[in-house]
């Protein structure tokens, strides 16, 4: 459903503006807080800025709510919780009250003031007697180049209006001037009680609202008319776009931002429909070829098409800047199609979009230029305002260690871990796991281990993951790291686990593969791969050769020979991939090559399922961990 609080918009297409040629975004929000509405008792400040701003936050924070109440014209519903309910019979106190901030331009203002107003009140302001306001002087002696008109909305109605930093002596005492459009001057009149004439500007600032909810639209059909103005549910999208439509270049311009998002289409048009109705409809195949009889009405097209239509409406014929305020423009959306509808967005930075995602491509491609996280603890929605430099950083962060926002957006923390077997099985050993669950976080490798074992480079590595772990940033915080012992010392071991704050563990065997040197479990993986079905291989051959290698220098220091070949500390102490791929090697008679990635997942899968004791150092590993994060 579309949000629109309707406006007076001129009818003639020649008035209105190709979006090049005009640039200025003359009016925008920059401040916004709610309080004691839906699920939000005190908000906090919503920060936002000209061109993109992004609100984001899990599931059932208060994204939507925070957007209907941007709208403005929000009803009562009341916040309920124990802070405004502490007992079963308390009863709420105080309505839904918003506070506002508008950034408006010294000309747009003054626009406002001589094209819809014959008479204005202006508060009187201290030290100035109201003569001096004669003629233009008021707009410059008060006016900025960017002046800050402070609101408050209580359900939906304002109930004060000022110019922020007049020093007014009395805020219910104006004085009322006459306005000449002719010659664009103001003279004095008389005192009045009345409110100033900022209540009637903010009305008109509310006009220029646009709020698009993530809804299912049903907007094929609707009435012919002359109404050039989109409607509140975008119910006369047909009649609008059948307007446009009488503008060939502007109407080219529109579907040419139509075949970007969606290039299956190459066409919207309009056609008269029954009972004096008009009717959107969808060409797939090229108009070249004159088949309008194949055309699909929009009805019977995919839900994320109509969505698209009517924002595409309002961002290409708004003469004047707007807010358009979007709820999840991912939603019914390929993620393709999202990123090139954002790209669209863009291209028109005389709007402010305020827009809630959870999708991390749209983040990235929206180049936001202010993030708020809307995040809800013990039943209460507040806005945290994010640092975009920072969240920008984060992400420089991520490339560094070989990962991007969209692995670990959402989570709650993140356990690193050595490579992609482990991010893969890890999570495997734990859903097996009866007492342990990942809820919520996130496994993942990080890019190259070596890097944490070089005393040069550890310092610097544990502050890339020090940094992604901490401040007001997109991103959840390390769990803790799970590394092989490989090649390490004692001393080596005991610097890493103190450079990290006790949050690096180690595997107490070589590496991961050493879990997953079951000859029954090679056998298993070997006999179902089809490439090597005619070798005949049995769990005997297997372990025959098992046995004939295991002890080789090529895997094991010779200590442990000398020592007495004893089984545990080869299982400790072998390199386990290096042992692996000569054992595929010289059964398969070198026609298989070991895949550390593809091989590993295939055995530590039938370990789970078969021989799930093997794994037990890693499954109370993964418990203390998960336990303590």
């Amino acid at each position: 459903m579309l949000c629109y609080i309707a406006g007076k918009v001129s009818k003639s297409w020649a008035n209105y503006c190709y979006f090049g040629s005009l640039q200025i975004n003359d009016m925008h929000i920059s401040k916004f807080n709610i309080n004691n509405y839906k699920s939000y008792f005190e908000s906090g400040d919503l920060e936002l800025n000209e061109g993109i701003n992004i609100i984001t936050g899990q599931n059932n924070a208060g994204k939507t709510a925070l957007l209907q109440a941007l709208g403005l014209s929000f009803a009562a519903n009341h916040h309920k919780s124990t802070k405004t309910l502490p007992t079963a019979i308390s009863r709420i106190t105080g309505g839904s009250i918003a506070n506002i901030e508008f950034v408006i331009s010294k000309e747009n203002l003054s626009t406002y003031i001589f094209d819809h107003f014959t008479q204005i009140l202006l508060p009187q302001i201290k030290d100035v007697a109201m003569e001096r306001l004669n003629g233009q002087s008021f707009f410059d002696l008060f006016l900025k180049e960017e002046n800050i008109i402070v609101c408050t909305i209580l359900e939906g109605t304002v109930t004060s209006a000022q110019l922020k930093g007049l020093d007014i002596i009395n805020p219910k005492t104006t004085t009322l001037y006459n306005v000449d459009k002719a010659s664009r001057t103001i003279t004095a009149k008389s005192q009045t009680s009345s409110p100033s004439t900022f209540f009637q500007i903010v009305d008109l600032i509310k006009q220029r609202m646009y709020c698009f909810q993530a809804e299912r639209m049903s907007i094929g059909n609707s009435i012919f008319g002359e109404n050039s103005v989109l409607k509140s549910n975008a119910s006369n999208l047909p009649e609008v776009l059948n307007i446009l439509q009488g503008d060939p270049i502007r109407f080219e311009r529109y579907n040419s931002y139509v075949r970007k998002i969606f290039p299956q289409i190459f066409q919207i048009s309009t056609r008269p429909f029954v009972n004096n109705q008009v009717q959107i409809v969808v060409w797939n195949e090229d108009p070249i070829l004159e088949r309008s009889d194949l055309v699909v009405p929009l009805s019977e097209c995919g839900t994320g098409l109509g969505q698209v239509l009517a924002i595409l409406y309002v961002v290409l014929t708004s003469d004047i800047s707007k807010v358009i305020i979007i709820d999840e423009p991912n939603s019914f959306l390929h993620p393709g199609a999202s990123r090139k509808l954002i790209e669209i967005l863009k291209g028109h930075p005389q709007h402010q979009f305020i827009i809630a995602t959870h999708s991390p491509a749209t983040i990235a491609a929206s180049n936001p230029k202010t993030i708020n996280i809307v995040r809800n603890k013990d039943a209460q929605s507040y806005i945290e305002s994010i640092d975009v430099s920072e969240v920008n950083n984060q992400q420089l962060y991520l490339a560094e260690i070989g990962s991007k926002l969209s692995d670990v957006f959402g989570a709650d923390n993140i356990l690193w871990v050595e490579g992609k077997t482990e991010e893969i099985c890890f999570p495997k050993i734990i859903e097996k796991t009866t007492d342990i669950s990942l809820m919520g976080t996130t496994v993942l490798s990080v890019l190259n281990t070596g890097d944490f074992n070089r005393k040069k480079d550890s310092d610097l590595i544990f502050g890339i993951y020090e940094k992604l772990s901490s401040g007001k940033g997109l991103l959840p915080p390390a769990v803790g790291f799970i590394f092989d012992s490989e090649k390490l010392t004692s001393t080596q071991k005991s610097d890493l686990e103190r450079q990290s704050k006790n949050k690096v563990h180690f595997v107490q065997r070589k590496m991961f593969e050493n879990y997953l040197l079951n000859p029954k479990a090679i056998f298993s993986v070997l006999n179902n791969i089809a490439e090597i079905k005619d070798l005949d291989l049995t769990l005997e051959k297997i372990e025959v050769e098992y046995e004939s290698i295991k002890w080789n220098k090529e895997f094991i220091s010779q200590k442990f020979v000398t020592a007495g070949k004893n089984n545990t500390d080869w299982l400790i102490n072998v390199d386990g991939a290096k042992f692996l791929t000569k054992l595929f090697s010289e059964i398969t008679a070198n026609r298989l090559t070991f895949d550390k990635i593809k091989h590993s997942v295939a055995l530590c899968e039938w370990v789970i399922e078969n021989s799930i004791e093997d794994l037990k150092e890693l499954q109370d590993m993964l418990k203390s961990i998960l336990s303590e994060g």
